[in-house]
Protein backbone atom coordinates (compact mmCIF):
# COMPACT_ATOMS: atom_id res chain seq x y z
CA UNK A 1 0.00 0.00 0.00
CA UNK A 2 1.42 3.18 -1.23
CA UNK A 3 2.72 5.58 1.88
CA UNK A 4 0.06 8.09 0.89
CA UNK A 5 -2.93 6.33 1.43
CA UNK A 6 -1.88 5.20 4.83
CA UNK A 7 -1.48 9.13 5.83
CA UNK A 8 -5.37 9.52 4.34
CA UNK A 9 -6.66 6.66 6.20
CA UNK A 10 -5.09 7.88 9.54
CA UNK A 11 -6.05 11.29 8.88
CA UNK A 12 -9.83 10.38 8.34
CA UNK A 13 -9.79 8.08 11.27
CA UNK A 14 -8.22 10.92 13.49
CA UNK A 15 -10.97 14.02 11.45
CA UNK A 16 -13.69 11.62 12.53
CA UNK A 17 -12.43 10.67 16.49
CA UNK A 18 -12.22 14.39 16.42
CA UNK A 19 -15.61 15.29 15.07
CA UNK A 20 -17.17 12.94 17.50
CA UNK A 21 -15.17 13.65 20.89
CA UNK A 22 -16.51 17.12 19.81
CA UNK A 23 -20.42 16.38 19.23
CA UNK A 24 -20.78 13.47 21.76
CA UNK A 25 -20.42 15.81 24.89
CA UNK A 26 -22.65 18.50 23.33
CA UNK A 27 -25.55 15.86 22.44
CA UNK A 28 -25.48 14.36 25.63
CA UNK A 29 -25.55 17.82 27.43
CA UNK A 30 -28.83 18.51 25.24
CA UNK A 31 -30.62 15.47 25.68
CA UNK A 32 -31.03 15.31 29.45
CA UNK A 33 -32.55 18.31 30.55
CA UNK A 34 -31.54 20.17 33.73
CA UNK A 35 -32.90 18.89 37.27
CA UNK A 36 -35.70 21.69 37.85
CA UNK A 37 -34.98 23.65 41.12
CA UNK A 38 -36.03 22.80 44.43
CA UNK A 39 -39.85 24.05 45.47
CA UNK A 40 -40.65 23.80 48.85
CA UNK A 41 -43.36 20.73 50.05
CA UNK A 42 -46.78 21.77 49.74
CA UNK A 43 -45.58 24.83 47.30
CA UNK A 44 -45.69 25.63 43.66
CA UNK A 45 -43.11 28.15 42.59
CA UNK A 46 -43.44 30.55 39.97
CA UNK A 47 -40.47 32.45 37.74
CA UNK A 48 -41.35 35.03 35.00
CA UNK A 49 -38.62 34.29 32.53
CA UNK A 50 -37.80 30.91 30.96
CA UNK A 51 -35.24 28.72 32.64
CA UNK A 52 -36.13 29.37 36.27
CA UNK A 53 -35.20 33.36 36.12
CA UNK A 54 -36.87 36.73 36.52
CA UNK A 55 -39.46 37.41 39.43
CA UNK A 56 -40.26 34.63 41.12
CA UNK A 57 -43.19 33.75 43.61
CA UNK A 58 -44.07 30.66 45.77
CA UNK A 59 -48.23 29.89 46.51
CA UNK A 60 -48.29 27.68 49.04
CA UNK A 61 -51.37 25.16 48.96
CA UNK A 62 -53.05 26.33 52.67
CA UNK A 63 -53.20 29.89 51.02
CA UNK A 64 -56.21 28.53 48.80
CA UNK A 65 -57.33 30.57 45.78
CA UNK A 66 -54.95 32.98 45.00
CA UNK A 67 -55.09 35.49 41.46
CA UNK A 68 -51.33 36.26 40.15
CA UNK A 69 -49.17 38.73 41.28
CA UNK A 70 -49.57 41.09 38.48
CA UNK A 71 -46.39 40.47 37.66
CA UNK A 72 -46.44 37.02 36.72
CA UNK A 73 -50.31 37.47 35.41
CA UNK A 74 -50.65 35.93 31.75
CA UNK A 75 -46.12 35.94 32.23
CA UNK A 76 -45.25 32.65 33.74
CA UNK A 77 -42.11 31.32 32.39
CA UNK A 78 -41.57 28.31 34.37
CA UNK A 79 -42.84 26.75 37.09
CA UNK A 80 -41.99 24.06 39.85
CA UNK A 81 -45.23 22.29 41.70
CA UNK A 82 -44.53 20.01 44.79
CA UNK A 83 -48.32 19.97 45.43
CA UNK A 84 -51.27 19.11 43.13
CA UNK A 85 -52.73 22.60 42.07
CA UNK A 86 -55.26 23.86 40.09
CA UNK A 87 -54.43 26.67 37.06
CA UNK A 88 -56.72 29.11 35.68
CA UNK A 89 -57.56 31.31 33.11
CA UNK A 90 -60.92 33.64 33.50
CA UNK A 91 -61.26 34.28 29.71
CA UNK A 92 -61.88 32.10 28.10
CA UNK A 93 -62.24 29.61 31.43
CA UNK A 94 -59.65 26.99 30.76
CA UNK A 95 -58.43 25.00 33.97
CA UNK A 96 -55.15 22.93 33.67
CA UNK A 97 -54.69 20.34 36.94
CA UNK A 98 -51.11 20.00 38.35
CA UNK A 99 -49.22 17.54 39.66
CA UNK A 100 -46.72 16.90 42.58
CA UNK A 101 -43.06 17.19 41.01
CA UNK A 102 -44.92 18.57 37.73
CA UNK A 103 -42.12 21.35 36.56
CA UNK A 104 -41.84 23.37 33.16
CA UNK A 105 -38.64 25.51 32.53
CA UNK A 106 -40.38 27.22 29.11
CA UNK A 107 -43.97 27.67 29.72
CA UNK A 108 -44.56 31.07 28.23
CA UNK A 109 -45.83 29.90 25.35
CA UNK A 110 -48.00 27.66 26.55
CA UNK A 111 -50.44 28.08 29.43
CA UNK A 112 -47.94 30.11 31.59
CA UNK A 113 -48.95 32.91 28.73
CA UNK A 114 -52.70 32.75 29.99
CA UNK A 115 -52.73 32.25 33.71
CA UNK A 116 -54.60 34.16 35.97
CA UNK A 117 -54.30 32.31 39.02
CA UNK A 118 -54.02 28.98 40.97
CA UNK A 119 -56.14 27.24 43.49
CA UNK A 120 -55.42 24.07 45.62
CA UNK A 121 -56.66 20.47 44.45
CA UNK A 122 -57.55 18.57 41.40
CA UNK A 123 -59.40 21.13 38.88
Amino acid sequence: MPESAVKTRSWSLAAVLALTALLLPAHAASAAPAAPPSCPDGSVCFWSKEGFGGDYWEWTARSGYRDMPPRLHDHVGSVVASTRACFVNWQPVERRDVFNGDWRSRYLGDFGGRIDGVGPGAC
